[in-house]
């Protein structure tokens, strides 16, 4: 189209000059130049007439060469035009292959789709699994209760004297650390086997993560409260028994149990403050400051319970008056891992009893609380 509109106007071109020079040597007459009557020109109009032929013929000759200039124009961009015609004709034909290999992409995806749906059946039947041995972890956790009961029942048949009392208290903590250990591993073997199963399904990485934790922290959860209520029971018990067995004032009963109900990620020295208080009889713990100040001498049982916040490691210990009795240890081989310690102390009147950090960073409670400290007098 560009080619043929140049064309047009180059022929009205060549025929307005053609017209204008006719006009300007014939006085727009159409005369044979050749028949001038040249007796009746007189030698200066022959020089003026000379000149304008040879205008003419310049002219004419400019206009030739403008013409072919033209033409060759004309020639270039049909030869442009024609590129850009292959070019555009390529681009549709790449647009097409490209188009074909993205509807094979979708293909693949959706193929890919499927066998993660696949997948995503496998995985949970590994769920379902998983939740199996937790139950069988969950019966193992009850018959420790039932042998922490009968130390329980095994610790009220000791005779009055103290040193051997605290031999036979020595020997049921190395007990509960046995079984604690035992605990620890069969929860070590069961982080391995989550992560390997993380490894097999790492398409699904994120649910079985979340899932980990989920069943992790519920775990660590079932055996806090399990030694804490075995803890409980014991001290109950034992506070029962001698209860029953003695006639002493009731004015003289000095027990309590205080709790922590938010966690800590930075604890990381002095006292630990117990800073609920669920009993308190005698008024001998002050929640403001964590310590304990018997008011009262006699034989004193304390017992102490605390959370490792996500692998951060906690060690804590029970202190008389500034000394390191017993020590509390939450590892961090798994998150959420639970410290607990008991000790048996001769009491005078006015003797301060707390909990200091010992080494570690922060620790992890919940609003029903899973750190406490418990302690009463023997009657």
């Amino acid at each position: 189209m560009i080619a043929i509109g140049l064309a047009v106007h180059v022929l009205m071109l060549v025929g307005i000059v053609q017209t204008s020079t006719n006009s300007m040597l014939t006085d727009d007459e159409t005369k044979n130049l050749t028949s001038l009557n040249l007796d009746s020109l007189d030698s200066r109009n022959v020089d003026v007439f000379r000149q304008l032929l040879n205008q003419e013929t310049l002219i004419r000759m400019t206009l030739v060469k403008n013409v072919h200039a033209l033409m060759k124009d004309m020639l270039t961009l049909q030869e442009k035009l024609t590129a850009a015609e292959n070019r555009i004709s390529k681009i549709d034909t790449s647009t097409d292959h490209e188009i074909s290999k993205l509807k094979e992409e979708v293909k693949l995806l959706k193929t890919e789709n499927d066998i993660l749906k696949n997948n995503s059946v496998h995985v949970k039947a590994d769920i379902d699994l998983l939740n199996e041995n937790l139950t069988d972890v969950s019966n193992t956790l009850t018959d420790v209760k039932i042998e922490v009961r009968y130390l329980s029942i095994t610790l009220f048949n000791i005779n009055s004297n103290s040193r051997e009392t605290t031999k036979m208290l020595q020997r049921q903590n190395a007990s509960i650390e046995n079984l604690k250990s035992d605990i620890a591993e069969n929860d070590q073997k069961q982080s391995a086997a989550l992560l390997e199963l993380g490894k097999q399904h790492m398409i699904v990485i994120d649910d079985i993560r979340n899932t980990t934790r989920t069943l992790n922290a519920d775990l660590d959860q079932y055996k806090t409260d399990q030694w804490r209520l075995s803890a409980s029971v014991s001290s109950l018990e034992l506070f029962r028994n001698n209860q029953t067995n003695t006639k002493c004032d009731q004015k003289q009963e000095v027990a309590f149990t205080a709790a922590v109900t938010s966690s800590s990620t930075t604890w990381n020295s002095g006292t630990l403050i117990f800073n609920v208080v669920i009993t308190n009889a005698g008024n001998g713990y002050n929640p403001s400051t964590g310590v304990f100040t018997s008011p009262i001498g006699g034989t004193y049982v304390f017992y102490v319970s605390a959370v490792e916040y996500s692998k951060q490691y906690l060690r804590i210990d029970i202190v008389l008056n500034s000394v390191s009795k017993v020590r509390a240890i939450g590892v961090d081989s798994a998150s959420y891992q639970t410290g607990t310690n008991m000790v048996v102390l001769e009491l005078q009147k006015g003797d301060s009893v707390w909990v200091k950090h010992s080494y570690g960073k922060g620790y992890y409670s919940e609003n029903v609380p899973l750190i406490t400290l418990s302690g009463f007098r023997i009657l």
